[in-house]
């Protein structure tokens, strides 16, 4: 399908000059329909679905992510989320974070051209797991620290990292991990500081307070309005805390009250499954699950904590950690957690309500208190 036929798209200077970077990555020479096979529907989002694309040339399979892109001029701050998006992943290149092999635009939409993960989601792999310990928790957690520290050197804040984000390269590998959908992440200015953002965005669960307490109705604390790459941390740390106890740290039917218990660090280890867990992971959850973002753990400081050093023997505790399998598997089966939408002007005064949170799922008492 060459790729100089007549139907293909050839956009002026000055319009590609109007995409992130002026227009890296931007296919003009061709369409996606001339260059990829698209098929069927791998999955769907709020603003977007994601299809099987090949290679036409070369038979390689990628994930070609479609959204909608208004015109200059059209609901501008819909297209300025999109370009914000694909500004984000230009220049993302590393093993724990997903790639973005190139994108074109037509007819109002764009299509992102994406690395394939073919292992799923890394839920479903720990899921499935015949044997599961706190030695496989840590493989996969540096794997995520190790992508937050690419993206914070690149001034990149994901600001929705949770479970549901963690894809796996390979089916049931869990040394193949990627962070995915940046589709509410940032990329902070060095000359404007590193609290740049001020909006009410992520999942309930794993939002940090500052984040929280950036919109005016919610609680009022002595913290800043506005808040940067330290929210990526407190995420961290949920997820710590899920992949080793098997339930969220912060639960409540009430949705205010979760959120108040996130504004204020509210959490405990007193289910019997910590006894299984060393003090070294507690220790470091405890350092990132820090109410002020100023005395939480950085990302450097999380590799060198003596529990990312730990040799812990493979299935160490395997029969606790049966049951962090099973209250994950109620987790995934249950949820209905969705990211808050972006606001329509992002980090400007608005205020964005928290998404419907998770069907509750079953909890130690002590959790839940």
């Amino acid at each position: 399908m060459g790729c100089c036929s007549s139907s293909a798209v050839v956009e002026p200077a000055a319009e590609q000059d109007a995409y992130p970077d002026h227009g890296k990555k931007l296919r003009t020479d061709a369409r996606v329909q001339q260059v990829y096979h698209l098929e069927g529907v791998l999955g769907t989002g709020g603003f977007s679905v994601v299809r099987l694309a090949t290679e036409r040339a070369t038979g390689q399979q990628y994930a070609c992510k479609i959204m909608s892109l208004p015109r200059r001029g059209h609901h501008d701050e819909r297209r300025e989320d999109v370009l914000r998006e694909i500004d984000v992943l230009l220049d993302l290149d590393h093993p724990n974070i997903v790639g973005l092999r190139e994108y074109f635009v037509h007819n109002d939409k764009v299509y992102l051209i994406m690395e394939l993960l073919r292992g799923g989601e890394l839920l479903d792999a720990v899921n499935t797991r015949g044997q599961y310990g706190e030695a496989d928790a840590r493989t996969i957690f540096r794997q995520l620290i190790e992508g937050v520290q690419y993206l914070h050197s690149r001034g990149v804040v994901h600001r929705d990292l949770k479970l549901d984000n963690l894809l796996l390269v390979n089916k049931g590998d869990i040394t193949t991990v990627k962070i995915a959908d940046f589709g509410v992440a940032r990329k902070l200015h060095p000359a404007q500081g590193l609290s740049q953002m001020r909006t009410m965005v992520g999942t309930p669960q794993y939002m940090a307070p500052e984040i929280i307490c950036s919109s005016k109705r919610q609680i009022t604390t002595s913290h800043s309005s506005v808040y940067g790459p330290a929210c990526d941390l407190w995420s961290c740390g949920v997820i710590l805390f899920m992949l080793l106890g098997g339930y969220p740290p912060f639960w409540d039917d009430s949705h205010p009250m979760l959120l108040r218990k996130i504004a204020v660090g509210a959490f405990r280890y007193s289910d019997p499954v910590w006894k299984s867990v060393s003090w070294q992971a507690k220790d470091l959850i405890s350092r990132l699950l820090v109410v002020d973002p100023a005395k939480r753990l950085t990302v450097e400081q999380v590799l060198a904590h003596p529990w990312m050093a730990l040799q812990v023997e493979m299935g160490q505790g395997k029969a606790a950690f049966t049951g962090v399998i099973s209250r994950l598997r109620r987790y995934k089966s249950g949820r209905r957690t969705h990211a808050c939408e972006a606001p329509s002007h992002r980090d400007g005064d608005a205020t964005v309500e928290a998404a419907e949170l998770p069907v509750p799922i079953e909890l130690p008492p002590s959790a839940a208190s």
